[in-house]
């Protein structure tokens, strides 16, 4: 019969796999008559899977709050980044209206020709842009264009934008005032100027 204290000291190479097998079957026959190496057999092989395991979760616990805040860091970036382009993308390509206040607008006719000059005064770029405004349909089935809207809208200076980016000049002619019921209706962020046949020719209509 193997004595426990044989068995107890091959015990941890038992566990691990490391005795040949007629040492593994006379532990194994031996662990199935002795409580107390059986006993110990127990403690010692519980501790390390617990161990194992609990080191395990802690691994897992720890990526899962990486990779969660990995996650959580990629989307504030993308939302800070869709943020910066969108609001590039308004100041540089959109803007915003202009007011009375920051614009120089004054009217010029020579002969048969009308011109409004804009001036921005407040050092931001100037873009401008124009829609046709239809009138009722014809028996042609067609709409005629009775008048423009001009919009100047105010940008940060970008070198993507041509000349002096500050300046605009529209023109028409007074044969359309006074044939068409025109109007040219500037429009800028706190209001309209409505420029018509009876008023065309005044800097303050």
């Amino acid at each position: 019969m193997t004595k426990c204290h044989i068995v107890q000291d091959l015990l941890p190479s038992y566990i691990d796999g490391l005795v040949s097998a007629e040492t593994e079957a006379d532990i194994h026959q031996h662990l199935q008559e002795c409580d107390a190496c059986r006993a110990l057999h127990a403690k010692l092989s519980a501790p390390i899977e617990n161990a194992t395991s609990q080191t395990d979760k802690k691994e897992i616990d720890f990526l899962k709050k990486v990779r969660k805040k990995t996650t959580k860091k990629m989307v504030v970036g993308l939302a800070v980044s869709l943020l910066i382009f969108a609001s590039l993308t308004y100041f540089l390509a959109i803007g915003s209206p202009v007011s009375k206040e920051d614009l120089i607008y004054t009217t010029n006719v020579v002969g048969d020709e009308w011109r409004m000059d804009l001036e921005l005064t407040n050092g931001k770029a100037l873009l401008v842009r124009t829609e046709p405004i239809y009138g009722e349909e014809n028996s042609k089935g067609i709409k005629p264009v009775v008048g423009i809207v001009v919009k100047p809208y105010q940008l940060l200076p970008s070198p993507l934008l041509e000349g002096d980016n500050k300046t605009f000049m529209f023109g028409s002619t007074i044969t359309s005032f006074n044939e068409h019921d025109y109007k040219i209706i500037l429009r800028l962020g706190d209001g309209d100027i409505v420029y018509t046949s009876a008023n065309y020719d005044k800097q303050q209509p």
